[in-house]
Order: structure tokens, then C-alpha cells, then sequence
């Protein structure tokens, strides 16, 4: 049973890892959530979606974006200070 629980474990977090890469990959038009899921399911078509993996994708969903926008802000902002080191 523990090998299964573990199993699973790291199924989701490659696939979560996967799914922040590709909602990053698509700035600035980010996915919808209903995308997200389908996204998921096209990785692994044997995962089942539970409503705390849901409450996970609109948390990424949230955050990403604002993440994506405060780095770009940033680097805008200290480009100069960057290239000249």
C-alpha cells in the first residue's frame, strides 16, 4: 500500500511540475483551468482529478501569472544593472 500511496506521489508532483512549466510556457495567453485539466489528462490519461488537485491547478493558475509579471517588472526594471555585469 505504501509503495502505491508513494507511487502516486510522484506521479502528481512530475505531472504538476509539468503543468506549472506549461502555463508558464504560455504566457502571455495562460490556459484556462478547464485547459489545465484536459492538459493532465492527455499526460496521463489514468490520473484521477481530485478536488484537491483542482483547488492545486487554480492556485497555479492564480499565482503563476503574478509571479511571471512581478520577474518581468524586475527585470525591466534592473536590465541595465544586469547586462553591465
Amino acid at each position: 500500500m505504501k509503495l502505491i500511496i508513494f507511487l502516486n506521489k510522484e506521479v502528481k508532483k512530475k505531472l504538476f511540475s509539468g503543468l506549472a512549466d506549461w502555463i508558464i510556457d504560455n504566457e502571455p495567453n495562460y490556459p484556462s483551468f478547464a485547459q489545465c485539466k484536459l492538459w493532465i489528462k492527455k499526460q496521463d490519461s489514468q490520473y484521477v482529478i481530485t478536488k484537491n488537485d483542482e483547488k492545486e491547478i487554480l492556485m497555479l493558475l492564480t499565482y503563476l501569472p503574478m509571479s511571471q509579471q512581478m520577474n518581468n517588472v524586475l527585470y525591466a526594471k534592473y536590465l541595465d544593472q544586469i547586462l553591465s555585469k
